[in-house]
């Protein structure tokens, strides 16, 4: 999990289904969900350039193993 301070929302990583939820802090509910690459480990923010970066473990059968997906949180 990873907080951005500057928006006050939260993102949360779902190694079950590969996405990450975004989640408004001041309501605690649910805005997005971004598909990512498989098994999402571990999230980042950038708060001075408003992007996320989700470390994807998944497996050596998988694509999107061993990668890092960027969010560009403005688009």
């Amino acid at each position: 999990m990873a907080v951005d301070p500057s928006t006050n929302t939260i993102y949360v990583t779902n190694a079950g289904s590969g996405t990450v939820s975004v989640i408004n802090g001041a309501t605690d509910k649910v805005i997005a969900t971004v598909r990512v690459g498989y098994d999402p480990l571990s999230v980042a923010v950038n708060p001075s350039t408003n992007t996320v970066y989700v470390a994807n473990l998944g497996h050596m059968s998988n694509d999107s193993s061993g990668t890092v997906s960027v969010i560009e949180c403005a688009t």
